[in-house]
């Protein structure tokens, strides 16, 4: 199985808190998972916000190709077949390059 790189910003609300734990219970130990907050003044976190055209969290960014906001409404689980799913239906257009 591929590995993935997740993404997910935050803005320390109960809400991302809840995506934060989703996330983790679905990912399998290969997957690498970071967690950036928005509010944090950061310019490398302001870059990859504009890049990825976040206005609304949270929000999951899979391999800076696919994009979810606020709270999946589907079960999170690692394998080809999911990560093909969310290519299909929550592609990230760049907003940006």
């Amino acid at each position: 199985m591929m590995s993935h790189h997740i993404e997910i910003f935050t803005g320390k609300c109960h809400l991302c808190k809840k995506v934060v734990d989703i996330v983790t219970i679905g990912k399998c130990a290969t997957c690498k998972m970071d967690v950036t907050s928005v509010n944090a003044e950061n310019p490398e976190t302001a870059e990859k916000v504009k890049d990825y055209g976040i206005t609304a969290v949270p929000t999951i960014v899979i391999d800076g190709r696919i994009k979810i906001v606020g709270i999946p409404d589907f079960p999170w689980f690692c394998g080809e077949e999911f990560y093909k799913f969310l290519d299909e239906k929550y592609p990230l257009l760049q907003t940006r390059k």
